[in-house]
């Protein structure tokens, strides 16, 4: 019986290797041309990015990047800007962030003056959080008197 179990063993060792190198083969052939065009758009990605941030836009200040996600300080120019605007400019510094026009980088934001968490962009998009939304208070419980009603 211990032969028949390492024969089996084997067989079952050799039908795995056989089955695993379709998991390790690249989908689609990177070509040269599409690594300079990535480059082109990252590129010109920075450039764009660094123009928003100073000047008269002032849409960030500054960046952690010693963590992930990625901490992006968002300035005035950020606030005053519609809600597409702000998706915009974070989409665009998240595919600059991954190197690759095609992909993303998650990034929290955080506002430059207080330091205060306002919004992300991630799996689930780009989110803005609410700001400085009251506490919401707990309903207080009713006290009845008498019989309880049916």
């Amino acid at each position: 019986m211990g032969r028949q179990t390492r024969v089996r063993g084997t067989i079952a060792g050799f039908v795995l290797l056989l089955l695993l190198p379709p998991f390790f083969v690249q989908a689609q052939d990177v070509k040269p041309a599409d690594i300079k065009a990535w480059a082109v758009k990252t590129s010109e990605n920075k450039q764009w990015l660094e123009s928003m941030k100073g000047g008269a836009y002032q849409f960030w200040t500054r960046m952690d990047d010693s963590r992930r996600p990625h901490k992006v300080y968002v300035g005035e120019g950020f606030e005053k800007a519609n809600f597409k605007d702000q998706e915009e400019f974070v989409e665009t510094f998240s595919h600059y962030l991954a190197g690759h026009p095609d992909k993303y980088m998650l990034i929290d934001l955080y506002d430059a003056r207080t330091g205060a968490a306002v919004g992300e962009y991630g799996f689930g998009g780009f989110k803005l959080f609410a700001p400085d939304a009251p506490a919401v208070q707990p309903p207080t419980p009713v006290k009845t008197t008498g019989a309880p009603a049916r």
